[in-house]
């Protein structure tokens, strides 16, 4: 789970489902694409939600996908028009003003401080320092076995032989362990990010 270099092929990689390459991107443009994001919707919480709900559907329809461009020029893109169409959904139901009247103080159509910038990209840059926090968390047992699963890329029979348990109880182990550390991860973790790390 921990990435540190981009896989040689990302379109490849973005296509085939290939983790690795969805955590490296989307550790290396969160920040900016929530920046160039709220420059359209006006409000950090709404880009960074527009953000992880583009990777998420890249990934949902992986398969499909078609890219001519950069992979970077891609994801810019893709935040851009999920950007506008959050608007249109606003102005179709009649409250696109009213929200534009909320986010006034946000700055709207400005980039991002620079401040709040390398605020997040300290953010980004500690997720596997607490991912490995929460993981350290877990009860032996369910630590062990997500780990296997999780860090190591183990079937779940594998790790069943080598904790010597039924494959129903590390189930069971991987079943709570997802629970615990989605409510301590929460607060720390995108969504994408996190639905890659507990899928």
């Amino acid at each position: 789970m921990i990435v540190k270099n981009l896989p040689s092929n990302s379109i490849r990689g973005l296509i085939i489902g290939d983790e690795e390459t969805y955590i490296f991107l989307f550790r290396e443009y969160y920040v900016s694409l929530c920046a160039y994001s709220r420059r359209y919707v006006g409000r950090k919480d709404i880009a960074e939600e527009i953000v992880s709900d583009t990777f998420m559907r890249i990934w949902e329809t992986r398969e499909t996908i078609k890219i001519n461009t950069s992979v970077k020029a891609y994801l810019f893109q893709a935040v851009c028009n999920n950007s506008l169409n959050y608007l249109r959904k606003l102005k179709k139901e009649e409250v696109l003003d009213d929200y534009f009247l909320e986010t006034s103080s946000e700055n709207i159509g400005f980039a991002v401080a620079s401040e709040e910038i390398e605020e997040q990209s300290l953010t980004m840059e500690n997720i596997n320092e607490k991912i490995e926090e929460a993981v350290s968390m877990l009860p032996e047992q369910q630590q062990k076995a997500f780990r296997l699963k999780r860090f190591e890329g183990k079937k779940t029979r594998e790790v069943a032989e080598i904790m010597g348990l039924s494959v129903k109880t590390i189930e069971m182990h991987l079943s709570k362990a997802t629970l615990r550390l989605r409510q301590n991860l929460k607060d720390y973790l995108p969504s994408f990010l996190l639905f890659l790390l507990l899928k």
